[in-house]
């Protein structure tokens, strides 16, 4: 059986994007440097953490060493925010997850602009973390086709054997960032050789996404059905 590696982004695609980012960092900045609104209309979705944190040094004119010192704090607040908040996951997400692993030829993998650290807060909230052995992430690298090419070869190294391009898929809600000229979930998706599913469960809507021509697009992850029937 030629084994099968299905890759999730996790915010607006797994998780309801909450502000949790956002509030976390603008309390880290609050902290650290005396500053509020540091991220006021900064776009945070389908960016990497390291993007949008280098983005706020630069903006209070704090050095790029500061970088670690900053993510530790970030942490500390974002697992509050994630403790004392509701559910964050989409409707749908859990029984996709459970059919997947179910399935013997499935290798399950996050690729995402969240720290590494980041994405098990979110994910463990609702134990969902457990479903993924293998993921590329913001501190890997800030650009998404990598992150798709890092994710796909610690895929193969878990499981002893390659896959084929056909064989790996990409499931992501954000489109091109035209502004900043940065490849976002679908093109990154053909750049890393997987094919592109797009979903309309983020901030994007169904036909903003259409137009990025994703090999596949879901209105949502509900009912399973959906996505189970365009992989092989």
């Amino acid at each position: 059986m030629m084994p099968l590696l299905v890759l999730f982004d996790i915010d607006g695609t797994l998780l309801r994007p909450c502000g949790l980012g956002r509030r976390s960092l603008d309390d880290t900045f609050s902290e650290l440097y005396g500053h509020r609104g540091v991220f006021d209309g900064v776009r945070f979705h389908g960016r990497t953490d390291p993007e949008i944190l280098g983005d706020g040094l630069r903006s209070v004119g704090a050095p790029s060493t500061d970088f670690e010192r900053v993510v530790e704090c970030y942490l500390v607040r974002l697992e509050e925010e994630v403790r004392n908040g509701p559910s964050l996951t989409l409707p749908g997400v859990r029984d996709v997850l459970l059919a997947l692993a179910a399935r013997g030829d499935v290798v399950l993998g996050l690729v995402t602009g969240n720290v590494r650290r980041g994405a098990e807060i979110k994910l463990t909230r609702d134990h969902l973390w457990s479903f993924f052995p293998v993921g590329a992430f913001g501190d890997d690298d800030a650009d998404r086709t990598h992150l798709i090419r890092i994710a796909r070869e610690r895929a193969e190294t878990e499981r002893g054997e390659g896959f084929s391009d056909n064989r790996v898929y990409y499931i992501g809600d954000t489109e091109r960032d035209t502004e900043r000229d940065t490849e976002r979930d679908v093109e990154a998706a053909r750049g890393g050789g997987a094919v592109a599913i797009a979903v309309a469960t983020g901030s994007m809507d169904a036909d903003r996404l259409a137009e990025e021509r994703p090999d596949h697009l879901l209105t949502s992850l509900e009912g399973a059905s959906g996505l189970l029937e365009v992989l092989p």
